[in-house]
């Protein structure tokens, strides 16, 4: 019947988070195959299953984050849908009537065409007709090959797409609502002649494209040129409070070789040596900040830093859980190790630079994932 978002015999379901896409890194970075597929390229050639997780991802990521007066998307389809597979409400449940979105997402071999969404609006205004619910604000179809331009034509002008669709019905739609006939009766016709067909627009797939680009899904999915990334947030003036346990190891690693209790730069203010290795220790760390900056600005998920994190940790272990030498022995081993340490295809390699690297050293310090003195497995 159109729908794809399957809920099995359940009226509708909680919008939950997509699944990752396979391969995600591979397909950004185009490793081993071949130029770059265009995004709407990809989008027209996805399957069922890619579509239904696409429209997941656009659901979860944009419509509820970005549109202005949402206050709750359903996933419904399959059984019992009733002719709506994404609704968006515009009030709580407690507020009657209750105004909603309608998003009907259609994966077709080819273009939606006039037929196929005539089956649809017919739905729509059986079931509104019955009072089973009050027609939408809007309505969206939601396709990854577009539409074609007769329907199109239909949908710049309402009164013709009205006209259609009551000529059409006994065509498109008599058969389609459920295994008996439902003929369009005078009840039927003077409801859709009091209807406003101004509701019915479709998402075209570059529209769809760039809303999906304002989620954190996109760029594994469709890839990115290669981001010019800012240059590096300098370090304050002040130490920042985020910056203060590992701050607090440099101290600790500073009063080690010194002899001294170390807590603040006043106490080693005469040592060049020191206090080149805390400049540049907050010079890096505010290098690996900017990265962190970089995927939650532009990539739209700090996940991808707190993954990468992951990897120096791993990477790291036995370089700065290594027994029997000093706090500055273990952090100079570490930021050495860092520097050369193999980052695979993760999706922020290509951007991450050497300061960056020792950073990440002082990032995982800063999170108490390592201690440069003492027991570094503590």
């Amino acid at each position: 019947m159109g729908a794809f978002l399957k809920s099995a015999a359940i009226e509708h379901e909680a919008l939950s988070e997509p699944t990752p896409w396979p391969d995600a890194n591979a397909r950004l970075l185009g490793m081993g195959m071949g130029l770059p597929v265009e995004p709407l390229d990809r989008l027209a050639g996805f399957d069922p299953k890619k579509f239904e997780r696409f429209t997941l991802e656009w659901a979860h990521g944009y419509l509820i984050k970005q549109i202005e007066g949402i206050v709750d998307i359903q996933q419904r389809g399959g059984a019992g849908d009733k002719g709506r597979d994404i609704i968006a409400w515009l009030d709580p449940a407690t507020v009657s009537p209750r105004r909603w979105i309608c998003y009907q997402c259609k994966h077709l071999q080819t273009a939606l065409g006039r037929g196929a969404a005539t089956t649809e609006i017919g739905k729509l205004v059986y079931y509104a007709q019955r009072g089973e619910y009050p027609l939408p604000v809007e309505y969206w179809f939601v396709t990854h090959k577009g539409v074609t331009g007769t329907l199109q034509d239909l949908l710049d002008d309402p009164a013709a797409l009205k006209t259609f669709v009551k000529e059409n019905w006994s065509k498109y739609v008599d058969r389609e609502i459920s295994s008996k006939s439902t003929p369009m009766t005078p009840e039927l016709e003077a409801f859709i002649d009091g209807m406003d067909f101004g509701i019915f627009a479709a998402k075209q797939p570059a529209t769809l494209l760039a809303e999906h680009a304002q989620t954190p899904y996109h760029l594994r999915v469709f890839g990115l040129p290669l981001i010019e990334r800012d240059p590096p947030p300098k370090p304050p003036s002040q130490v920042d409070a985020a910056e203060s346990v590992y701050i607090e190891q440099l101290y600790r690693v500073i009063g080690e070789c010194l002899g001294l209790a170390v807590g603040s730069l006043d106490d080693f203010a005469g040592q060049d040596r020191f206090r080149a290795l805390f400049e540049r220790s907050r010079i890096t760390f505010y290098s690996a900040e900017g990265l962190k900056e970089l995927a939650r600005d532009t990539m739209l998920d700090t996940q991808f830093f707190d993954s990468l994190l992951g990897e120096f940790r791993n990477g790291l272990y036995y370089d700065y859980t290594e027994t029997g030498i000093t706090g500055h022995e273990r952090l100079v081993r570490t930021v050495r190790a860092a520097q050369k340490l193999q980052l695979g295809g993760h999706i922020l390699a290509d951007h991450v630079v050497a300061a960056d690297r020792e950073g990440m050293c002082h990032h995982m310090a800063n999170e108490n994932h390592l201690q440069w003195c003492g027991d570094a497995n503590a």
